[in-house]
């Protein structure tokens, strides 16, 4: 009877790898040694050349698809072969992962978990991974520091390919190339530059002075806080020079954004309203949309970058009053990043008919922008909720079906910010995005209670008993959510999430009889809960103050106050347990505080 499983936790085995391969298949190697190693006790030896049982290469041939990767398991050996460096890498880390127990946690959530297994075997057989989605990027959000280079190895082990700059956050790409770029290239991951950026590529300190005429014309006056003046031939020559230049003294950077800057503050100079028919956009209705005029525009960009870039990419964004789809082609080498901004986050975006946002209508329009992009389609993804104020909001069930329709319609990816600080809240969500990009039919679920068994442990039960209560009494009977949005939290009492709480309660004293990183996660959620019945609390002051008036109005105005200062100086003091984002908090707090009287 043949043997169906190789033992890799006995000596002799040696990792082959050729010996001219790159620094990133070389890295991926080393990975492979350094796991193995810590999991048997034992050492990997990398060779030069074919002879080893464990053999490594790139062959760009084993599939259409970039990033995929085969691992061929036989009584013999291992093969992992990759269709570039980055997908050899990701064969390694899946290997780890799902062969031989490791599980890719970030140092948010707890950090990575390595098992110990002196006689570790693996099945034989043959696993070949294809993704679904070939764009699979987080931004930083919105600084670049060591917290973004832990993350970048997260990203890296669970097998996102690219990351964004933020070209909107002043020295974010100095700080790139400091800090971030040799990771990136020692991994083989892609990296654009993009975001809002029309302010980087034409920054008004630099030309304002001399040209006021590039930039937007406002009430009849020329501004240096809104968008550049889109109908002038000069400002699309200049941006087009200027990307060039950036192109060509960058070439690790395959995209750049040509993103407005954000908010609205388009030119109403009489040559740029000509270019277009003025009426309120779909969505954003109280604005004149302004699709055409920017389609139109980045077109022109784009023909000046492909004559002397032809192999790099530009991407435009949808958005705002520019989300309503155009009547012409972007341009080939133009990707469109799509931006629900509005979207409720109960609900998957081919929403059912009670949903009260407008993610039916968004789901419609992203089907007709499909039509107009060559260059392809993919979403600006706000799942990471970096709106929610540090709150816990369960979407899990809802990531299945929404990553299902968007593959199903052409969508080829994502790009998604995130705020460390509340990784302990959000971090699952970024798992299961992860596994949906490579397979959309993922059962969530399943994983999902996998992941809390490696997150809580001996607490997992009870937090999963927590998590299905949390979802029965908060969620499902609740309203839609979405950005910026806080009232849905006046229903968080304690009375209504009591049976949610009892599970937490149980979950904390099997936590604390454990690892320390258990009881942390478990305290990261019960500091999220608490946090939302705190801003319950205060939300529900807010709305008995704005519905009062008179001496009644400035009594209760001082109450909503005080209760909002009690929440800001609570989150304060909880805001270094890598739960909550206590400066967002208090920024919320102190702009709601603006209107109340008394």
């Amino acid at each position: 009877m043949g043997t169906t499983s190789l033992s890799l936790g006995i000596s002799g085995h040696t990792i082959a790898l050729a010996a001219e391969a790159s620094r990133a298949a070389q890295f991926a190697s080393e990975q492979l040694a350094y796991y193995l190693a810590v999991i048997t006790g034992k050492r990997f030896p990398i060779a030069d050349g074919s002879s080893g049982t464990l053999r490594l290469c790139v062959d760009p041939g084993l599939s259409e698809t970039p990033g995929a990767f085969a691992v061929a398991v036989e009584e013999t050996g291992v093969t992992f072969t990759g269709q570039s460096d980055l997908a050899l890498l990701h064969s390694v880390y899946w290997f780890l992962e799902r062969k031989c127990g490791c599980r890719w946690l970030s140092d948010f959530e707890g950090g990575e978990v390595v098992p110990r297994m002196v006689d570790l075997t693996v099945p034989v057989g043959d696993d070949r991974c294809t993704p679904a989605m070939a764009h699979r990027a987080f931004t930083n959000f919105p600084d670049i520091d060591g917290r973004t280079v832990q993350m970048v190895d997260w990203m890296c082990k669970n097998r996102f390919n690219r990351f964004m700059v933020f070209a909107n956050v002043e020295g974010a790409f100095e700080a790139y190339r400091e800090i971030l770029k040799p990771h990136l290239e020692l991994r083989g991951m892609s990296v654009e530059m993009g975001h809002h950026s029309f302010k980087y590529w034409l920054p008004p300190g630099e030309f304002f002075a001399e040209h006021p005429e590039w930039f937007a014309e406002i009430d009849g006056e020329r501004v240096t806080n809104g968008q550049v003046c889109t109908s002038s031939a000069e400002v699309a020559e200049t941006m087009a020079r200027r990307i060039n230049a950036f192109l060509t003294q960058n070439p690790e950077i395959d995209m750049v954004g040509l993103w407005p800057n954000d908010g609205y503050g388009w030119c109403t100079c009489p040559e740029c309203l000509a270019l277009e028919e003025q009426g309120p956009s779909v969505v954003y209705t109280e604005h004149s949309r302004r699709t055409a005029t920017y389609v139109a525009f980045v077109n022109r960009v784009a023909e000046l970058v492909a004559a002397e870039h032809p192999d790099r990419r530009l991407s435009a964004l949808a958005y705002v009053n520019y989300v309503d789809p155009p009547s012409i082609d972007l341009a080939p080498n133009v990707a469109l990043c799509y931006a629900p901004f509005q979207r409720c986050f109960k609900h998957p975006l081919n929403a059912p008919e009670h949903c009260t946002r407008p993610n039916a209508l968004y789901a419609d329009l992203m089907d007709q922008w499909a039509a107009r992009c060559p260059g392809g389609i993919y979403l600006f993804c706000y799942l990471m909720l970096i709106d929610m104020c540090s709150m816990p909001y369960d979407i899990t069930p809802m990531l299945g079906p929404n990553f299902r329709w968007l593959a199903e319609h052409g969508c080829g990816g994502y790009v998604m910010e995130f705020v460390p600080e509340e990784w302990g809240l959000y971090g699952i969500n970024a798992h299961m995005i992860a596994e949906l990009s490579w397979d959309p039919d993922l059962d969530v679920e399943a994983r999902v209670e996998e992941h809390y068994e490696h997150v809580y442990g001996p607490a997992a039960r009870e937090m999963l008993g927590f998590r299905r209560a949390f979802i029965a009494r908060f969620i499902e009977p609740g309203p839609c959510v979405y950005h910026y949005d806080l009232t849905y939290t006046t229903r968080a009492t304690r009375d209504l999430l009591l049976p949610a709480l009892e599970h937490l309660g149980r979950a904390r004293a099997l936590a604390a009889a454990a690892d320390k990183r258990y009881s942390e996660a478990v305290e990261r959620m019960q500091i999220g809960v608490s946090l939302l019945v705190r801003m319950g609390e205060w939300q529900r002051a807010l709305q008995e103050a704005s519905g009062a008036s008179g001496d009644k109005r400035a009594v209760l105005s001082r109450r909503a106050r005080e209760t909002g200062e009690a929440l800001v100086g609570w989150a304060a003091e909880h805001g270094d347990r890598n739960a909550i984002f206590a400066p967002r908090i208090e920024m919320i707090v102190s702009r709601a505080h603006e209107g109340l009287a008394g």
